[in-house]
């Protein structure tokens, strides 16, 4: 990944905890043109929709770490032609536990998640 798209990477992910967080949404599916779409990436469809890509950022090999490192499990599955259509990104533990905080001082104090 070159260094201009690793950090257009590593910003629209902390844009999306942020409104993960914000929203109280552990988890968030998108579809793999739209994830493309809002980065303004420069890797090709083909690369976006290849299984090894998303494997790569899902074990947070090498380049492909930011989802990981900014907080992310990222799920997927291919489709009948072995591409992936769609992600799901979701809060690893830490996160959720800080979410649960919010959650848990929100009731305490009578507000509603």
């Amino acid at each position: 990944m070159a260094a201009r798209d690793k950090t257009l990477w590593k910003e629209w992910a902390e844009r999306l905890r942020q409104e993960m967080m914000t929203g109280l949404t552990p988890q968030v599916t998108k579809s793999v043109d739209a994830i493309g779409t809002e980065i303004g990436t420069e890797k090709s469809s083909t690369v976006l929709h290849s299984r090894r890509f998303w494997s790569a950022c899902q074990s947070a090999q090498g380049a492909n770490d930011v989802l990981v490192k900014a907080g992310f499990i990222v799920e997927f599955a291919s489709n009948g032609e072995s591409e992936v259509d769609m992600v799901t990104l979701r809060l690893n533990d830490t996160w959720q536990s800080i979410m649960q905080n919010v959650i848990d001082r929100r009731s305490a104090r009578g507000y509603q998640a």
